[in-house]
């Protein structure tokens, strides 16, 4: 686990980290966005008496199936700088999506959690959850996505450098 960690800090590994990250604030930004315009479509804030609020579960499913897909997009190309290879799309897409499937959990159960404790949440409320719940995942989505969606793409890669260099 220590060895696994301290891969964590390699140089290259602290350049994609940072490039997740802005890869993050720029889809949490665009995810926030559609998750206050679907808010206010759908009409999210209910008392808790009123039972479920399925208006705000909606908000977050669509706008972080959105994000996953522009996320997906933007970590592939700029973050990993990986080129098309069709016989891995599947598969990373695939897991891509379940790491995701993963993160919309914890933040449906955050936001959630908050609305049933405290509920019902204003706005900025359902905002702060939600945010909050984006930081918390951050580092696992990280992890996730250099060792179990792209490590095909990236060790591929890694390999072909090697034989161009030598």
């Amino acid at each position: 686990m220590k060895n696994y960690v301290k891969t964590l800090f390699t140089p290259t590994a602290i350049r994609q980290l940072i490039k997740v990250g802005l890869v993050g604030v720029v889809n949490t930004i665009f995810s926030f966005i559609l998750f206050n315009i679907f808010l206010s479509l759908l009409g999210g804030t209910k008392t808790v008496d009123e039972g479920f609020n399925w208006e705000q579960f909606w908000a977050i499913a669509l706008s972080f199936l959105i994000g996953t897909v522009v996320s997906y997009l933007l970590n592939r190309r700029w973050t990993f700088e990986l080129s098309d290879q069709p016989d891995e799309l599947r598969r990373e897409t695939t897991h891509f999506f379940a790491i995701n499937f993963a993160a919309w959990a914890i933040t449906q159960f955050v936001v959630g959690s908050a609305d049933w404790l405290w509920g019902p949440l204003t706005r900025m409320q359902q905002n702060f959850f939600y945010l909050g719940a984006s930081g918390f995942i951050i580092i696992p989505k990280f992890a996730g996505y250099r060792d179990i969606v792209f490590r095909k793409a990236i060790d591929a890669q890694a390999d072909s450098e090697q034989v161009i260099s030598t």
